[in-house]
């Protein structure tokens, strides 16, 4: 079985409809744009590297703060 998606994009994708879906923001993509950035800084001050923990571990900080 030959996947024919980048690696982690599967990953990205599941993450960013399940923050969109329990925000339910009125301008998706102004939210989408501001959850990506916030997870290249969160990619760039040093965390994971691997795409598909990167992922999961922003969704999870991101959680903190949403619920």
């Amino acid at each position: 079985n030959i996947s024919t998606s980048p690696y982690g994009l599967k990953s990205m994708m599941e993450c960013l409809s399940r923050a969109t879906l329990l925000s339910q923001p009125e301008d998706i993509p102004d939210f989408l744009t501001k959850y990506m950035s916030g997870l290249i800084n969160f990619r760039d001050s040093g965390h994971e590297t691997d795409p598909k923990l990167l992922c999961f571990q922003y969704q999870e900080q991101w959680g903190k703060f949403v619920n």
